[in-house]
């Protein structure tokens, strides 16, 4: 069963169609003379469809990136790729399959709103997960997944370190970016400035910070971005914002 909100049939002369019509034949294998594509829109803050072929079953998803820069084609085909190639790279460290997984990218299409087609998943979210514990008093469920979300997460940063030292002036940079962000929408004054300012040489001046060496990180670790499968199996979605940087086992979490 799809998840999601039906919205309906994708149009047989939908430029859409026959992007979805060349995914599964060509990415997927499945030979349907005929497609026919039932629609679900799927909650989050992106524009994110999940796709089924009546006939064969075959679901995909589908990530738009059009609506998000202000249908400006170049920058939307842009961003799709960028995702596209985030996940074959991550991928291309052994992520994927069982228990650590990485989800597949099936193809771009910039002149459809930044389309970026995806495997599909049938997982539970980590906010599920959350839900069942604070809830439902589900801890047990909860620790598991979270056990499996430290594996994944430890695995991908083991297989990633490359021999560069980590640059935390880049994440500082990004850190001001935010307060600046913050001060201009009054959310926060000069007090509080000052206060994560300092906090942030803190931070950035202990020495083992810099000791150790990049990895890939996933840049948007939120729980709506972890599927969790049968066992230990975790897939990771959602790879728009991959950047190096240092492990999460460095700096703060040492003493």
């Amino acid at each position: 069963m799809m998840i999601g909100r039906y919205v309906g049939y994708v149009s047989g002369d939908d430029p859409l169609h026959g992007f979805l019509r060349w995914i599964i034949r060509d990415r997927m294998g499945v030979q349907e003379q005929a497609p026919a594509f039932r629609a679900f829109r799927l909650s989050g803050s992106n524009e994110v469809y999940a796709y089924e072929e009546r006939f064969s079953g075959a679901k995909l998803i589908c990530k738009f990136y059009g609506p998000r820069c202000g249908w400006d084609r170049d920058k939307a085909a842009w961003m799709a790729q960028r995702e596209y190639d985030a996940l074959t790279t991550l991928r291309g460290y052994d992520l994927k399959g069982s228990p650590h997984h990485v989800i597949r990218p099936l193809g771009v299409s910039g002149d459809i709103s930044g389309a970026l087609a995806l495997e599909y998943y049938a997982g539970e979210e980590f906010g599920h997960a959350i839900t069942r514990a604070t809830q439902f008093g589900h801890d047990e469920h909860l620790y598991w997944r979270l056990k499996a979300l430290a594996y994944f997460l430890a695995t991908q940063h083991n297989w990633t370190a490359n021999g560069h030292t980590a640059d935390f002036d880049t994440d500082c940079r990004y850190f001001d970016t935010v307060i600046g962000r913050l001060e201009g929408q009054g959310r926060i004054g000069q007090w509080d400035i000052d206060e994560f300012s300092w906090l942030r040489d803190r931070w950035r001046d202990r020495p083992q910070m810099w000791q150790d060496r990049q990895v890939w990180l996933h840049g948007d670790a939120t729980p709506a971005n972890f599927l969790f499968g049968s066992g230990i199996d975790v897939a990771a979605i959602d790879l728009e914002r991959k950047t190096r940087g240092p492990d999460v086992r460095c700096g703060a979490g040492r003493r």
